[in-house]
């Protein structure tokens, strides 16, 4: 009779710890992600705009902005290096500084983006007259050993715009793009007190590029080959792919050191493609190895699919290619622009399921030209605790 008594209050005691266990895990899975949401330098032009935004972000719980600075290798920001945008030549306006002292009483993060790598994509010269296109052919990207024919190329855009693709990009692989890129990213440590520093276009422009001219003969000093050309004999080391690969996490990691010894507490991420061995093999962008090397805080793969079941997939082969710790450290970027707002949900949702850090929502110029998109959204986000 007593043994019959103890066993059922040890049973009694286990059904309510793990009652305990249910209750608090939850808890756990119910706690919000974390929210970021990118704003396109369109909207970076004037106080008003900013002023928008940052109100927007306050009322909707927006706490990390991702706010373009630099877009086609121009500045959204006072520099001495870069060419101000056009949309700002005619004023001595600060985007950057406006937008930091705004929201330095707020609980707001302010990420200044850069795009690293794409230069220019209008068939059009740029109107600046020290703009890299104009001023350093040389350093841009191409898909033979020869230097590009800007001129010529800008008008064989006007006929056919994708005639290159999505347009120049500087080459990863040029040593003075390189330098030149450092010294962008330390200006602005220098002038500006940022919370976070966001990298895009950090990549090649496709798996058929980087054949500039001078990262060719960078390639040869450390490479028995040359892509198309019987083999030389030379010190072997790195394959072509793998030097690609080498100069743009190179790039990274003296960027991440760099930001490090100047602002400590400055968060580090980047956008990526969201397939990890496309990400690789294609762009030459390892963002795993970034992460591992603890050369970025936070990875934002750029998950834009409209179908929850591929956009799902993306997220499997990234819990699959990485050690399960930094998953915490994955921010899911979220395209509203090619869904409706109930489908954009869904995407959150999985996200919330696989235990990520949160998302990036791409972008807010989608959601101020919707409206009722918009308080729907941000209105179910809230509900669900998103």
């Amino acid at each position: 009779m007593t043994d019959n008594l103890g066993i059922n209050r040890l049973k009694r005691a286990t059904y309510f710890v793990a009652l305990i266990f249910l209750f608090t895990g939850n808890i756990s899975s119910q706690e919000p992600l974390l929210k970021a949401l990118w704003v396109v330098r369109d909207d970076m032009i004037s106080r008003d705009l900013i002023d928008k935004f940052i109100t927007y972000s306050v009322a909707n719980g927006y706490k990390n902005i991702f706010v373009q600075v630099r877009g086609r290798g121009d500045a959204y920001y006072s520099s001495k290096l870069v060419p101000k945008s056009h949309l700002l030549s005619k004023n001595n306006f600060d985007p950057l500084a406006y937008v930091i002292s705004k929201t330095k009483d707020l609980d707001i993060r302010i990420h200044a983006w850069l795009n690293v790598y794409y230069l220019w994509s209008s068939p059009f010269k740029p109107n600046q007259k020290d703009h890299l296109l104009l001023t350093k052919p040389d350093w841009i990207d191409t898909y033979t050993p020869d230097q590009i024919l800007v001129n010529e190329t800008l008008e064989k855009m006007k006929d056919n715009r994708k005639i290159i693709g999505e347009g120049f990009y500087l080459a990863p692989t040029h040593p003075e793009v390189e330098i030149h890129l450092q010294n962008v990213i330390t200006e602005l440590l220098q002038n500006y007190q940022l919370d976070g520093i966001h990298f895009d276009y950090i990549r090649f422009h496709d798996a058929k590029s980087g054949m500039n001219p001078v990262g060719l003969k960078v390639f040869l000093n450390h490479s028995n080959s040359l892509p198309g050309l019987p083999s030389l004999e030379l010190k072997k080391t790195l394959s072509f792919a793998d030097f690609k690969r080498y100069s743009i996490t190179n790039f990274i990691r003296k960027a991440s050191y760099r930001i490090k010894a100047y602002q400590p507490n400055c968060i580090i991420s980047a956008a990526v493609k969201p397939q990890l061995e496309e990400a690789k093999n294609n762009f030459y962008q390892e963002w795993d190895e970034w992460l591992i090397g603890g050369y970025i805080d936070w990875a934002v793969p750029m998950n834009y699919t409209s179908n929850s079941d591929i956009f799902e997939k993306n997220i499997r082969i990234i819990k699959d290619g990485l050690p399960k710790k930094y998953l915490k450290r994955i921010m899911m970027g979220i395209g509203i622009y090619n869904q409706n707002y109930k489908s954009s949900l869904k995407k959150i949702e999985i996200t919330k399921n696989y235990d990520l850090l949160g998302y990036s929502v791409f972008s807010y110029t989608s959601l101020k030209n919707d409206n009722s998109y918009s308080e729907k959204f941000n209105k179910l986000i809230i509900k669900n605790r998103y």
